[in-house]
């Protein structure tokens, strides 16, 4: 997996926060992996969060997404 940069980490968490919350929830990546075949930049989903979510809430902030591909 490449490194996104800055921008590009941001605009996809954007793209995934279909409610504008500043969390992306379960839902919202299922929604996201429905038409993009299962994957976040070439991540399965459910590795994603479980390596992404630190605090282990089930919701992914920026800065754990941040965190993720950096």
């Amino acid at each position: 997996m490449s490194k996104l940069t800055d921008t590009e980490v941001k605009d996809l968490f954007a793209e995934i926060d279909t409610d504008g919350d500043g969390e992306i929830r379960l839902r919202e990546l299922r929604d996201y992996g429905q038409t993009h075949e299962g994957t976040l930049q070439g991540t399965k989903l459910a590795d994603f969060v479980r390596s992404a979510d630190n605090d282990g809430n089930r919701r992914i902030s920026l800065t754990e997404f941040t965190a993720f591909f950096a």
